[in-house]
């Protein structure tokens, strides 16, 4: 290959390239690098065009090659010496996501059964409140009528 060509790939195009290597979907990719998946899919099909190659996991191994992370003609795998392709996250990863865009995330990012799950919950959290809210009634009732 070329190395005129991979030495034209930007940061983010290696950053992701790096991430595909691994085996990382863009829905993947995008929270690590802080960017959303279709700027992830942009970064790879533009560094695919680069290299001049039709597949984004042909354009990760090249580029793997390129920076001694895998001999030339090696099968993607995921390997000990890929320290160096670790990606550090921009905003802290978490596994509570809330449904509004706190926290850098956006509704869209939310899966259906999440979502399903966030109305679920909301509901399930109106109804106890309401519930809270007549026992007060209630109460206050009982003690104006003594």
């Amino acid at each position: 290959m070329d190395t005129e060509r991979l030495d034209r790939l930007t940061e983010q195009q290696r950053a992701c390239l790096r991430l595909v290597y691994r085996h990382m979907t863009s829905k993947e990719i995008a929270p690590l690098l802080g960017i959303e998946p279709g700027s992830v899919d942009q970064h790879i099909k533009a560094a695919m065009r680069v290299l001049g190659v039709g597949e984004r996991r042909t354009a990760a191994r090249l580029l793997a090659e390129y920076e001694g992370a895998a001999a030339p003609g090696e099968e993607l795998a995921v390997r000990e010496e890929q320290a160096g392709f670790e990606a550090e996250p921009m905003t802290p990863s978490r596994k509570f996501q809330p449904p509004l865009p706190i926290w850098g995330g956006k509704p869209s990012d939310l899966g259906p059964l999440r979502r399903l799950a966030w109305i679920f919950a909301i509901m399930l959290m109106i109804a106890l409140s309401f519930g809270v809210f007549l026992a007060g009634l209630e109460a206050l009732s009982r003690v104006g009528r003594h």
